[in-house]
């Protein structure tokens, strides 16, 4: 009896360290599992600023030893919903969303919500009430506008006639940059000789459009382009028809995004203003997403910070200094 008793205890002594063994075994798998992230992008070659964006995630993500799972709208907002909600199906740890749109998001919150799927707003932000979203890190678009605005009051121009070359329509960048300059203009009695948004951020849609206002003989004074792409497109229209632009020339230019290409030509004079919108996201969220991990404490709502660049006052330094 005495034998059995010992044996009995031996055998639950055993299972115990069998037991616990398991319990580490599963721990750490859980620990070396990679952290999947999805990551709902606008287009692939939308423009410079896009593709060192898209780089940003890439770059970041396998540093810090993430899986992405990277999928591309192409300027279509319904293909967007339907990537995320693919992306909540495949069960990715995080979903980011850099939405094309800023309206239309709810269903697709609502289901990571259900899903237990963190949601984070990148880039842009959308029309969502904060209880259905985890994190935003995004650039404050009507605040760059206004930058805009007060430097263009500076300027005391003899005649305010603005041409706005607007970006995709309902996007929070084309929305807030968009209302800036038209708060500015009634503010100011400042004219708007055109406002049209153009598809895509499109340089050659750009160029078209100034092209048409020359030949239509609609004068100008300020060019306000909602990214440096369509700045530089406006540009060429001007070359092809020899109106002087920048800082010795007839017409301001003022642009959005400082791509060091677009701060090259700050520095040359050939445009006045460039307001930054930075677009290297990706360490943000890695850090936002090893802070959720690691329970603690996040700030909810991030806006970068951003600067202006006046070809008055930028230096070589501060161009060559440029990441992207």
């Amino acid at each position: 009896m005495k034998k059995l008793l010992v044996f009995i205890l031996v055998l639950t002594v055993l299972l115990s360290f069998a037991g616990c063994g398991k319990k580490d075994s599963a721990t750490s798998g859980k620990a070396d599992k990679k952290i999947t992230v999805g990551v709902v992008q606008t287009n692939a070659n939308e423009s410079d600023w896009r593709t060192a964006n898209t780089k940003s995630f890439n770059d970041a993500f396998k540093e810090a030893g993430f899986e992405i799972k990277m999928v591309f709208g192409e300027g279509d907002h319904a293909k967007q919903i339907s990537q995320a909600q693919q992306l909540i199906q495949e069960e990715v740890d995080y979903l980011v969303v850099l939405g094309l749109q800023s309206a239309g998001w709810e269903d697709v919150a609502k289901s990571a919500k259900e899903a237990g799927i963190p949601f984070i707003m990148a880039d842009r932000k959308l029309d969502l009430s904060e209880d259905l979203y985890t994190a935003m890190v995004c650039s404050d678009f009507e605040a760059e506008g206004n930058k805009a605005v007060d430097w263009l009051k500076k300027q005391a121009l003899a005649d305010y006639k603005i041409v706005v070359l607007g970006g995709d329509t309902g996007s929070s960048a084309q929305l807030g940059r968009s209302k800036a300059i038209e708060d500015g203009a009634a503010a100011n009695g400042w004219s708007i000789v055109f406002n049209q948004n153009m598809k895509g951020w499109d340089e050659t849609l750009a160029k078209q459009a100034v092209a048409d206002l020359i030949a239509g003989g609609t004068g100008f004074t300020v060019i306000y382009a909602e990214n440096d792409n369509m700045a530089r497109g406006a540009c060429d229209a001007m070359d092809a028809a020899g109106i002087t632009y920048g800082k010795d020339g007839d017409v301001k230019v003022i642009s959005f995004d400082a791509n060091k290409w677009a701060l090259e030509k700050v520095l040359a004079g050939q445009f006045n203003l460039d307001v930054e919108c930075n677009p290297l996201h990706g360490p943000r969220i890695v850090k936002l997403i090893k802070q959720l991990e690691a329970g603690e404490t996040i700030e909810k709502n991030a806006y970068v910070e951003e600067e202006m660049f006046d070809c008055a006052t930028i230096t070589k330094e501060i161009v060559d200094a440029r990441p992207y």
